[in-house]
């Protein structure tokens, strides 16, 4: 009976492990343009797990970071606020991919590879 105690919470543990979002993110993917079409862009992504929830900072280019605030994990799935800006991210393997918008209706489609 011990044994397959020992056993399942190393199997909790080893799932808990390959479920976490925590690290540094690095990203490349592009802004929908009307004039331009898609404008090729970076972005770094820290993010710190704690349980469902999420927090850190993002940066485009060689801006300054911007702090996440809301987020949140749902299975695959992170959703957070970041300005007056939204994100959604998927996990896809060893990827995140997702789409962030702004408040102005701007959209930047994402592939995040941890670091």
């Amino acid at each position: 009976m011990k044994k397959l105690i020992v056993l399942l919470l190393s199997l909790a543990a080893f799932l808990a492990a390959q479920t976490s979002y925590s690290g540094i993110w690095n990203g490349k993917g592009g802004i929908e343009s009307a004039k331009y079409g898609s404008v090729p862009q970076v972005a770094q992504l820290t993010l710190l797990q704690a349980g469902s929830s999420v927090s850190g900072t993002i940066k485009f280019g060689n801006g300054k970071p911007l702090a996440i605030s809301n987020g949140a994990v749902s299975g695959s799935t992170i959703t957070f606020a970041v300005g007056p800006g939204t994100g959604t991210l998927t996990r896809s393997g060893v990827q995140l991919v997702g789409r962030l918008t702004s408040s102005k209706g701007e959209i930047f489609d994402v592939v995040f590879t941890q670091q």
